[in-house]
C-alpha cells in the first residue's frame, strides 16, 4: 500500500500505516535560507548555515548547467521550483556535512598558514636579534678592552708607587717614622 501524500506549498505530510512522517518541502531559496541560516540552532554559527546554503545553491547551479547542456536550454522557473520541492530530506544534512568539512578544512589551512608565518617571524626575529647582538659585541668589546687597558695602567702605576717606596726606604718602620715626623712638623707650624 503506497503512502497517501498531502501536499502544501511549503510542507508535505505523509501518512503510512498510521505513522506520520513530516518532511520539509522548500518552495525556493528563501525557505532554505530561512531553515539553514535564520532558524539555525543557537549553538551553531550563522556562517555554518550560510556555507550550507551556498552548497545547496551550488548544487542547483550544477543541475541548471546539466539541464542546459542536455535539454538544449536552461530550465524554466517552474522546473527550478520543482527542483527545490523535490529536494530529499537528507539534502540539508548532506549540505551541513559538506559545509562543516569545508569550514574545518579552511580553518585548518588558515591556522597552519598563520603558524607558518608566526614561525618565520620568530626565526627572523631570532636571526635579526643575533645579528644585532653581534653588532653590539664589537663596540662593547672595545669598551671592555679600553677598561681593561686603563685598569692595567692604574694597577701598574700603583705597583710602581709601592715599588718606589719599598726601594727608597727598605724598612716600613723608617717610612712610618718619617711620616710621623712629617705630620709633627706640619702640626707644629
Amino acid at each position: 500500500m503506497a503512502p497517501l501524500q498531502i501536499w502544501t506549498l511549503e510542507k508535505s505530510v505523509s501518512y503510512h500505516n498510521k505513522e506520520q512522517y513530516i518532511m520539509d518541502r522548500f518552495s525556493g531559496p528563501e525557505d532554505i535560507y530561512e531553515e539553514l541560516v535564520e532558524n539555525a540552532p543557537e549553538d551553531e554559527e550563522w556562517l555554518f548555515g550560510l556555507v550550507a546554503f551556498a552548497v545547496l545553491e551550488e548544487q542547483k547551479i550544477e543541475w541548471i548547467k546539466h539541464q542546459t547542456e542536455n535539454n538544449g536550454g536552461p530550465p524554466s522557473k517552474h522546473d527550478i521550483d520543482n527542483w527545490y520541492n523535490q529536494l530529499p530530506s537528507g539534502a540539508l544534512l548532506r549540505a551541513k556535512d559538506t559545509a562543516e568539512a569545508r569550514l574545518t578544512s579552511y580553518a585548518n589551512d588558515s591556522i597552519n598558514a598563520y603558524l607558518d608565518d608566526f614561525q618565520k617571524e620568530i626565526e627572523e626575529g631570532v636571526i635579526v636579534g643575533e645579528i644585532q647582538e653581534i653588532k653590539k659585541f664589537w663596540p662593547q668589546f672595545g669598551v671592555n678592552l679600553a677598561g681593561g687597558f686603563i685598569s692595567t695602567l692604574l694597577f701598574a702605576a700603583l705597583l710602581t708607587l709601592v715599588a718606589f717606596f719599598v726601594y727608597n726606604d727598605t724598612s716600613p718602620v723608617e717610612i712610618g717614622s718619617k711620616l710621623g715626623e712629617y705630620t709633627e712638623d706640619i702640626s707644629n707650624e
